[in-house]
């Protein structure tokens, strides 16, 4: 089975090196030709462009970092769906509106190609170790087709309903992990102020009801370490709850709590210190921030 995968970033890198691992023949492009010459040294594949991938590979996999991204290979002239041929499976792990999913669903089935929307959770850890959750909406049938392909880049697999459903489940994941994002940061900060140790905090956290994946992804890799490099930024984390909060305005739905965070990592994203580093830094803007009011009220 030919593999195509588009997108050699943070995520999709790892998840094309784990298929070429596995034994599978995987062509691999993207935006940055370097990144495509470090994946040919791992056993990659590559020289092939959008149209020759989605007329060559049984199954072609995309993995991109913005919704407008997503819709110019899928849905441009000499695009994904254009060049497709039939019966081709394609599946996205990007994080894009529901709504973009049923248009790109749309264009597939006319064209007798599968789509399926499989966005993915877990971080650069999740990709490298092959232990993503993806969320797959869309045909069951097509799904058990590429079941062993996700088996290899994850270990949480979960059909979730009709195309558009694993977006929709995504996005509100990406919700409680901008407002659990926010807690740790003001948390951490609430301690140091009141004279707490932060590895103290953690170790007691950690067996308590406060404890969250989150808290730990962020202590433990980023805020203990006191190195914020991008593992997943603030800038992406805020396109995520942008897209969460506009999936919600058709539901009328008053959600407080998530208009909060979103405006103050909204904040952080636009700052040119802080939207390129890891979502972890929302402890060191909340930090900066309480210096900053403190010297002003002085």
């Amino acid at each position: 089975m030919k593999l195509g995968f588009i997108g050699l970033g943070n995520m999709g890198f790892p998840m094309a090196t784990n298929l070429v691992r596995a034994g599978y023949e995987v062509y691999g492009l993207n935006r940055s030709k370097a990144k495509e010459k470090v994946f040919e040294k791992m056993g990659g594949e590559i020289g092939k462009e959008i149209a020759e991938l989605a007329q060559s590979v049984d199954v072609l996999m995309t993995c991109l970092p913005m919704p407008v991204d997503v819709e110019n290979v899928f849905l441009r002239e000499e695009g994904i769906i254009s060049s497709g041929r039939n019966d081709l499976i394609i599946l996205d792990f990007s994080t894009i509106p529901p709504d973009l999913n049923k248009k790109i669903y749309k264009k597939a089935k006319e064209k007798g190609i599968n789509y399926l929307d499989a966005p993915i959770s877990g971080g650069t850890t999740g990709a490298e170790l092959g232990t993503l959750s993806i969320m797959v909406g869309g045909d069951i049938k097509v799904y058990n087709q590429v079941l062993p392909i996700l088996e290899v880049m994850g270990n949480n697999i979960f059909h979730t309903g009709d195309i558009g459903s694993g977006s929709t489940i995504k996005l509100i994941n990406q919700y409680m992990v901008g407002i659990h994002t926010q807690a740790v940061a003001e948390a951490l900060v609430m301690g140091e102020q009141n004279g707490i140790n932060t590895d103290l905090m953690y170790e007691i956290f950690s067996t308590s009801f406060a404890q969250s994946r989150i808290f730990d992804r962020h202590y433990t890799q980023f805020i203990s370490e006191q190195q914020f490099q991008a593992g997943f930024a603030l800038k992406l984390l805020m396109k995520d709850l942008k897209l969460a909060g506009e999936m919600n305005q058709s539901t009328n739905l008053q959600l407080p709590l998530g208009e909060v965070a979103t405006r103050i990592i909204s904040e952080a994203a636009n700052d040119e210190k802080f939207g390129q580093l890891d979502m972890a830094a929302m402890y060191k803007f909340v930090k900066e921030n309480q210096k900053m009011t403190r010297s002003q009220s002085d």
